[in-house]
C-alpha cells in the first residue's frame, strides 16, 4: 500500500541499478549487494483515490490507474442493454464513435 512518497531503499530497484560481476548480476539495496533476477518485477499499489507521485518516481515506472466511476459503469451497462435489446443501435453507436476518434484524429 503506497502512499505518495516511495521508501528510499527501492530507489536502486526503481532506478535498476544492476551491478554485474562476471556471469552473475547483483543489485545493492540497503548497502548489501543481493542477487538480481531479469525477470523481476515489482507491483506496487495503492488505496488513494487519486495519488500524486513525485515527477521522479512517475519518470522511473508505470502508474496503471484503475479507477471506476459511475459515468463509466454506466456507459458500459446502457452498452450491455442496447447490445441484448436492440443490437442495431448498439452496432450504430459503435460506428458514430469509431467516425468521431476518426474526425478527433484527422483534425
Amino acid at each position: 500500500n503506497v502512499e505518495n512518497e516511495v521508501d528510499p531503499l527501492l530507489d536502486p530497484v526503481l532506478d535498476k541499478a544492476i551491478i554485474k560481476k562476471g556471469k552473475s548480476l547483483f543489485i545493492n539495496v540497503s548497502d548489501q549487494n543481493m542477487d538480481y533476477n531479469p525477470a523481476f518485477q515489482l507491483y506496487m499499489t495503492s488505496r488513494l483515490p487519486n495519488p500524486h507521485f513525485s515527477p521522479e518516481l512517475s519518470a522511473k515506472c508505470t502508474v496503471i490507474d484503475f479507477t471506476v466511476t459511475i459515468r463509466g459503469l454506466e456507459q458500459q451497462l446502457l452498452g450491455r442493454v442496447l447490445n441484448t435489446e436492440q443490437r442495431s443501435l448498439e452496432e450504430s453507436l459503435a460506428q458514430l464513435l469509431e467516425e468521431v476518434t476518426n474526425n478527433v484524429k484527422s483534425l
